[in-house]
């Protein structure tokens, strides 16, 4: 899946299936780094210093409560994901 795509789905509970073909259920959140905001500058690519996090719930909800608490962040590139599906209500 294309990044544009992603954002639907971001910060709320979902499946993903992986292009690995393995189902993980989490939330995923799209950071902005520095890279990113060098690229805005020099007229860049959108997606440039973008980047994806997935987490469980409840370390998601964990890390939104308690940010200075170390939490499990997995790095996430957006073609690794083939399916997106809100489990959210």
């Amino acid at each position: 899946m294309d990044l544009a795509h992603i954002r639907d789905y971001t910060h709320k509970h979902c499946r993903f299936k992986l292009r690995s073909g393995k189902e993980i259920f989490g939330v995923i959140w799209e950071v902005e780094t520095v890279e990113h905001r060098l690229a805005q500058q020099e007229g860049g690519n959108e997606e440039d210093g973008r980047r994806l996090f997935f987490a469980s719930v409840r370390d998601y909800e964990r890390l939104q409560s308690h940010p200075d608490r170390p939490v499990g962040v997995i790095p996430m590139h957006p073609e690794e994901i083939v399916l997106a599906e809100s489990l959210a209500s």
